[in-house]
């Protein structure tokens, strides 16, 4: 017979199956964290590949920009040698041609000296002959009456020599009078005291003015930045002249600061371009253009910057100069703007014509150079301002600037008189520019346009 069941066997049963189950539930539990854990941890041992692939692929990446920039950056100090190199053979050629062509003038000056001896010489042989035959004509006479011959030959050889020397003195002013009347007209005389009197005008006023150079030493070092950056790039020059615009416009009701300011923006354009201009004509073109463009909005910057140019060059007027009998050649070099040192070529290039505004002045001042009777820096005047202008003129003038070229042609190479023949021997080199330029514009019609000029 089965032994009954106990309620507290069932108890047990009941209790351990639980305990069982717990057991159960609790190892599943394990299991599911390890695995959970075990996913985590090969998921970040996944990224961290990715990322380190990622790494790698960023350092071979910056290496392969590095690379490159490495190779752009030889290039262009490639690119900069070869231009540096170009430059520099450029300005050997430059000053080699310059001291051929200073070499030829040289030769011609010499041959023309040789020859103007050699033509004294033969004078001078030619009179002691004839001189010596009248002696022996005279010799053969009677003594009596040679005694006579020679008094009164003597007597009259005196009177001869004294109205001769009188004749030259007379004809001696009549020169001068002549030359002065010729070497400028009373209205370049109105003009050049009146930008002489404007220049008195400012050192008076504005040259010891502590009080407005204080006011001014920002907008001062504008503009002195402005013009050492200043190049033909038509945006930058416009650029330029648009912040010279706002710096005078915030001015103009203080008109002592206002004026002071343009006439340092006239003094700086000047003095940069007299630096720039003597190693590339060319330079000239950007500072013109910007002296056009401030012009249109402030009048008033023309009469300032003419100041600067006729204290610099007075043959912007044109203006020639005559030494007086009691002038020092110091003096008059100092007249005619000389620099100190400064040799006869060297003035001459330092005193062409650079036009800063209006075709028309070139017109006006082609017509009074002309007028004028011709100095030995007239070639080199005539030939610069053609040059720069000659194109220009053809354009706004045509068939009247062809009449004002055939002038000067034939004035200066097909006709020329003996006043213009005579600068063959004391401007050679100068001649010879001016003849080419006006052989080679007869022939194709026309002037070549400046390097470097501005789009109108």
């Amino acid at each position: 017979m089965p032994k009954p069941v106990r309620q507290e066997d069932l108890d047990f049963v009941s209790c351990e199956n639980d305990r069982y189950e717990s057991e159960i539930f609790k190892w599943k539990n394990d299991r599911l964290v390890e695995a959970i854990i075990q996913e985590e941890f090969e998921f970040a041992k996944e990224t961290y590949k990715a990322k380190a692939i990622a790494h790698k692929k960023y350092e071979a990446a910056e290496q392969k920009r590095l690379n490159a920039d490495k190779e752009w950056q030889k290039y262009w100090e490639q690119v900069a040698a070869k231009y540096e190199k170009e430059k520099l053979e450029r300005k050997r050629q430059f000053e080699s041609e310059q001291a051929k062509w200073r070499q030829m003038a040289d030769e011609y000056d010499r041959k023309i000296k040789a020859l103007k001896q050699a033509e004294e010489d033969r004078k001078k042989r030619e009179e002691e002959a004839k001189r010596q035959e009248i002696l022996k004509i005279q010799n053969k006479k009677l003594e009596q009456e040679a005694a006579l011959a020679e008094e009164k030959r003597k007597k009259e050889e005196a009177l001869k020599a004294a109205e001769n020397a009188k004749k030259v003195q007379d004809n001696a002013k009549t020169v001068t009078n002549d030359n002065t009347k010729n070497l400028v007209t009373d209205e370049i005389l109105k003009q050049e005291q009146l930008y002489r009197n404007m220049l008195k005008t400012i050192h008076d006023k504005f040259s010891k003015n502590p009080q407005l150079k204080s006011a001014t030493t920002e907008a001062r070092k504008n503009i002195t930045l402005g013009l050492n950056i200043l190049t033909n790039g038509r945006a930058e020059i416009i650029k330029i002249a648009t912040q010279f615009d706002a710096m005078l416009r915030s001015h103009k009701n203080n008109s002592d600061v206002y004026y002071f300011l343009i006439n340092y923006i006239a003094k700086g354009v000047v003095k940069h371009a007299e630096v720039d201009v003597v190693s590339k004509e060319s330079a000239a073109f950007p500072f013109a253009h910007l002296c056009v463009l401030i012009c249109t909005q402030h009048t008033e910057f023309m009469e300032f910057l003419m100041t600067r140019l006729v204290k610099k060059c007075p043959y912007v007027l044109p203006r020639y100069y005559a030494r007086q009998a009691n002038q020092s050649l110091e003096e008059y070099k100092k007249q005619m703007s000389y620099k100190p040192n400064e040799d006869e070529d060297a003035y001459v290039n330092r005193m062409y014509l650079k036009n800063p505004y209006g075709i028309d002045n070139a017109w006006t001042y082609l017509a009074r150079l002309m007028n004028l009777r011709p100095q030995k820096i007239t070639p080199s005047l005539l030939y610069i301002c053609l040059k720069i202008t000659g194109s220009s003129l053809l354009r706004a003038y045509n068939q009247h600037a062809l009449k004002l070229f055939s002038v000067v042609y034939k004035s200066y190479v097909q006709r020329p008189p003996s006043e213009v023949n005579s600068l063959l021997t004391s401007a050679p080199a100068a001649m010879s520019r001016l003849r080419t330029l006006l052989e080679d514009a007869s022939k194709k019609g026309q002037f070549p346009v400046p390097e470097g000029q501005t789009p109108d």
